[in-house]
């Protein structure tokens, strides 16, 4: 079975809703010229710009996770501006760098790119 894009996107936004910051409008879209990709849209709520959210569908589950982390994390950090610029911040670099998505075994999770420590699953960061 396929997986879902936006199954996988809104276990995310989960974590973006989790920090306080507005969560953008997903649609389905089949930009992606790769057979074996499955993608998206993330649309801004405040003037309707977007970027492509995509993964191969044929790489596991935890990777799927990592990487459409690692692009919803650049649209927040494009959407918020310098403000929200580590998102999700380092518990323990918090002036320094975000948290970086990884797959570790079956999960995806957020970790420190300096330490290599995971701090939460993709999906359960603790709210703010």
């Amino acid at each position: 079975m396929e997986p879902n894009i936006v199954e996988i996107i809104n276990r995310v936004l989960r974590d973006v809703n989790s920090s306080g910051l507005t969560e953008p409008r997903v649609e389905v879209v089949d930009w992606d010229e790769d057979p074996q990709a499955i993608s998206a849209m993330i649309y801004s709520t405040r003037d309707s710009t977007g970027q492509g959210v995509s993964v191969r569908a044929n790489i596991p589950g935890a990777d799927q996770l990592a990487s459409v982390a690692d692009q919803v994390q650049e649209w927040v950090i494009e959407e918020n501006g310098p403000t929200n610029s580590n998102w999700p911040q380092c518990p323990w670099h918090p002036n320094n760098h975000p948290l970086a998505a990884q797959a570790v075994g079956d999960h995806g999770v957020w970790a420190c790119p300096v330490l290599l420590t995971p701090v939460a699953v993709i999906g359960e960061l603790p709210a703010k």
